[in-house]
């Protein structure tokens, strides 16, 4: 079904009503942005390529169609004995994978809306056709009142023991974490339109998840994909090193730490990739810009051998260098001890399942917990021989700015 002159992410805040689970999703240079509504079916991590393909027979679609559509989501995030790092909806944050009741997919200047169920189609229909008010007001911007749950004497200790476990040859690079709170002054926030601000961000994937018909959300707008796989080619890039957002490649090369981390993220995606996948092509090394902050970024392309199934690379490739470290195991561990916390959906690949097995999986950076009453972000660093705690500080302040950004209103650029 389609309907005309309406965007699928405010489909669905004007039906939010009816649904619990969603995953909203804007990638692709804006190619891509679809509304996942609803949970049809849980299935295990296993499971989903089967249950993909069920759910493309359900909708009876033509195989070429079947091939581009999310019809499988998952969000891998992890969970322990330690406290939730967000102190919202952490008993939700873990791992979970599903099929969506109801799809609206952007097709130009309108929306697509996929549903095997007739009359809950007919019902959505009628709603998004009756074209409802926008709940997603313009020159939104909040005062903001900060404080960060990890003090500088905190997160010092944090650097200073993966360092101390860096020159004992335990690591070679630590990804650690910390958190900040903000809260309104000017009354309470709407998850509802910093989930809009993020799906603006250029050149990134604008994400939400929502567990509770849009009354909290998990929103963010990742510079980083995991993995994308189309027709068995695969992609997926190194992004690792962070400067100001006017860096230029020579600042970068002029840093030794930042070259050494970046190459380290560089050379262990080749490692994990190489018996998955055949003639790993790196591409040239460059700069990325994301927000408010640049990234050393190289490319990596290839092509899946015969049997492999795309979802055991993703599997095998979380968590990278870049939000875990090196080696992946010790690294870890390291971090069940040195982080008081469960990092939930943070960091966590999260993402969409073709029925033919094509993919596209981001990495939930960038991203923030907004409820009614308080939002909660969380930003890392990469940690190696030679990281000084103050200067890891002042790059996850750089990388709060984005989502300052975001729970203001304030589009933030490509």
């Amino acid at each position: 079904m389609r309907l005309e002159g309406l965007d699928p992410w405010h489909g669905a805040s004007q039906v939010d009503d009816v649904f619990d689970r969603r995953l909203l999703w804007a990638g692709d240079g804006g190619r891509t942005r679809f509304a996942a509504l609803g949970e049809r079916r849980s299935v295990r991590f296993d499971e989903l390529r089967s249950a993909t393909s069920a759910a493309a027979e359900e909708l009876e679609l033509p195989a070429a169609r079947a091939r581009q559509l999310p019809l499988g989501l998952f969000v891998l995030g992890e969970t322990d004995e330690r406290p939730g790092a967000f102190d919202c909806g952490e008993g939700e944050t873990r791992r979970h994978c599903w099929t969506p009741q109801a799809l609206l997919v952007a097709d130009g200047n309108a929306t697509l809306l996929y549903c095997a169920d007739s009359t809950l189609r007919r019902n959505l229909a009628q709603r998004l056709e009756s074209r409802q008010p926008s709940r997603v007001p313009c020159g939104y911007a909040p005062e903001l009142q900060e404080s960060p749950l990890d003090t500088r004497a905190t997160w010092a200790d944090r650097v200073e023991r993966a360092l101390a476990q860096i020159r004992q040859g335990t690591l070679e690079k630590l990804v650690v974490s910390r958190r900040l709170v903000f809260e309104s002054g000017c009354g309470p926030f709407s998850p509802w339109e910093s989930t809009w601000e993020a799906s603006r961000a250029k050149g990134r994937i604008g994400f939400s998840i929502s567990l509770d018909r849009g009354k909290s959300m998990f929103i963010g707008a990742t510079p980083e994909t995991l993995l994308k796989i189309q027709d068995g080619s695969m992609t997926t890039h190194a992004l690792a090193g962070t400067l100001a957002r006017d860096a230029s490649l020579e600042d970068f090369l002029a840093s030794s730490k930042l070259a050494r981390e970046h190459t380290l993220v560089s050379d262990g995606l080749v490692a994990k990739l190489s018996p998955l996948v055949s003639n790993v092509r790196p591409g040239p090394l460059r700069v990325r810009r994301s927000g408010l902050v640049s990234h050393l970024e190289t490319p990596l392309s290839g092509d899946l051998r015969e049997g492999v199934d795309p979802l055991q690379i993703l599997a095998d490739l979380h968590p990278t260098a870049a939000i875990g470290g090196l080696p992946q195991r010790a690294a870890q561990a390291a971090l069940r001890n040195i982080e008081p916390y469960s990092r939930g959906w943070f960091a966590a690949p999260f993402g969409w399942l073709a029925a033919n097995g094509n993919l596209h999986a981001g990495i939930a950076i960038r991203s923030v917990w907004v409820s009614a009453g308080r939002a909660v972000a969380l930003a890392g660093a990469g940690v190696v021989e030679g990281s000084v705690a103050e200067e890891e500080w002042a790059e996850t302040e750089s990388k709060f700015d984005n989502m300052r950004a975001v729970i203001r209103g304030n589009n933030f650029g490509p």
